[in-house]
C-alpha cells in the first residue's frame, strides 16, 4: 500500500509539491495563531515573574499585577520590612500615559516607576535608568518610533533622554517604559498631562526580599497582619492570575481564530481528496473490477492524507518560523513562539485527525463508484 502511494506521489510532483503546500500553508497560520496566544499569556505571566521578588504584596482585593489598579498607603513599605525574614520592601508604581510623536501616532505605555529593585530583567542596548529623567524603553517603541540610545522620549511635554532599551517588556499589547521615583514626582508636577496630584497612584506594589531560608508562607501571613490593607502573592501566583486573566479576555477571540484556522485546513485537505478520486476514477475503477472492496481504497486515500500531512508538517513550522520571525522583527510588541510543545503537540495531532476525516470526505464517491467506467471512453 505505502508503495503504490509513493508511486501514486512521485508520478506528478507538482502536483505533489502543490498539494503539500496548500496543506503546509494552512497549517502554518495554525501555528502562528497558536504562538500568537502563547505569546500573549508567557508575556502575562513575566510581568510578575521578571521583577525578582520572593513575593508581592499589592491592595486588598487586587490579584493581578497587571491592567490592574493597586494602591497601598505609603506607610506599608516601613511597617512590613519591620516584619521578620523581610530583608528590603522595593516600591514599584504602575503609571499608564500615552506617548504621541509628531502628533500623528499615539501609543498606550506603562510607566513602571521603581527605586531599586523591578527594573527592566533584560537590557538590549544601553543601560538602566541612573541619571535624571533617564528612561529605559521597550524594544517595540524603538522600533515603531525609530527611536536610539540618547534621544529624546517627550511624554506631556515632559522629556526624558532614552537610557537604554529593554528586551520583550510588554504586556497586553501596552510597552513598559521604565523610570525611577524622582522623575516620576517630577512628572506629576510639571507635566501638562496631571491634574490633582492626589489621585495618582504613589505606591502601587511591595516586592520583597526576604531573608535566606525564611518561609515564605510564614512571612507572607506576617504581613497581612501588620498590614490588613494588603494582599501578599508569590510571583507564581500572580503569574496564574494573570495568565487566567488573558485567557478570560482573549481566549474566546482566540479560540474562534484557530477554530476558523482548523475549518479552512479541513476544507483545503477534503478539497485535495476529492481531486485525487476525481482524477484517479479510472484507477479505482479498475481496483473494483479486480474485487477491491470501497474501505480497500478509502483506506488508501488515508494513508496517502496521513503521508502528505506528515511530509508538509515540517514545512508549515518553517513557514510559521518565517512568519514569527518577521513579526516579532517588525513589531516586537508582540510574541509569536510557535516551538512551544503543547500547543505544537496539539496542532500536530489535530492536523492527523483532519488528514483522517478529509480522506473520507471523497468516501461516497468512491462507494458508488461503478467498475464499468473503465470500459468507458
Amino acid at each position: 500500500m505505502f508503495k503504490l502511494i509513493y508511486r501514486q506521489l512521485a508520478y506528478e510532483p507538482f502536483r505533489t509539491l502543490l498539494t503539500g503546500g496548500a496543506i503546509a500553508s494552512a497549517l502554518a497560520v495554525i501555528l502562528l495563531l497558536e504562538g500568537f496566544q502563547s505569546g500573549l499569556l508567557i508575556q502575562l505571566k513575566n510581568v510578575a515573574l521578571n521583577r525578582g521578588a520572593d513575593l508581592i504584596v499589592a491592595q486588598a482585593g487586587v490579584s493581578n499585577f497587571v491592567a490592574s489598579r493597586s494602591l497601598l498607603p505609603q506607610v506599608s513599605r516601613q511597617q512590613i520590612e519591620a516584619v521578620d525574614g523581610v530583608v528590603v520592601a522595593h516600591p514599584i508604581t504602575m503609571v499608564p500615559v500615552i506617548y504621541e510623536k509628531h502628533g500623528y501616532r499615539k501609543s498606550p505605555i506603562f510607566f513602571v516607576v521603581y527605586d531599586i529593585g523591578g527594573g527592566p530583567s533584560k537590557i538590549k542596548a544601553g543601560r538602566a535608568a541612573k541619571e535624571a529623567r533617564d528612561i529605559v524603553i521597550d524594544e517595540s517603541l524603538a522600533v515603531l518610533y525609530d527611536l536610539n540610545v540618547g534621544d529624546p522620549f517627550i511624554v506631556a511635554d515632559f522629556k526624558f533622554h532614552i537610557s537604554g532599551i529593554a528586551e520583550q517588556a510588554s504586556a497586553l499589547f501596552t510597552a513598559f517604559a521604565f523610570i525611577n521615583y524622582d522623575d516620576m514626582i517630577d512628572f506629576f508636577f510639571d507635566s501638562d498631562l496631571v491634574g490633582d496630584i492626589s489621585n495618582l497612584p504613589l505606591l502601587s506594589f511591595l516586592l520583597i526580599e526576604l531573608q535566606p531560608g525564611a518561609d515564605r508562607n510564614a512571612v507572607a501571613a506576617a504581613i497581612e497582619a501588620v498590614e490588613p490593607d494588603a494582599d501578599v502573592f508569590t510571583p507564581e501566583q500572580l503569574a496564574r492570575n494573570d495568565m487566567a486573566m488573558g485567557r478570560t479576555l482573549f481566549g474566546p477571540v482566540m479560540g474562534v481564530l484557530i477554530g476558523a484556522g482548523y475549518i479552512i485546513a479541513l476544507l483545503v485537505v477534503g478539497m485535495i481528496m476529492f481531486a485525487a478520486v476525481h482524477a484517479r476514477l479510472r484507477n479505482f475503477g479498475v481496483m473494483k473490477a479486480l474485487g477491491f472492496p470501497s474501505r480497500s481504497l478509502i483506506k488508501e486515500m488515508v494513508l496517502e492524507s496521513l503521508v502528505m500531512v506528515l511530509l508538509a508538517f515540517p514545512v508549515a513550522l518553517l513557514l510559521a518560523q518565517g512568519g514569527a520571525w518577521f513579526i516579532e522583527t517588525r513589531v516586537p510588541l508582540y510574541l509569536v513562539p510557535v516551538m512551544e510543545t503543547i500547543p505544537l503537540l496539539r496542532t500536530f495531532i489535530a492536523a492527523l485527525v483532519l488528514g483522517v476525516i478529509g480522506a473520507y470526505l471523497p468516501y461516497r464517491l468512491i462507494a458508488k463508484l461503478d467498475p464499468a467506467i473503465v470500459f468507458r471512453s
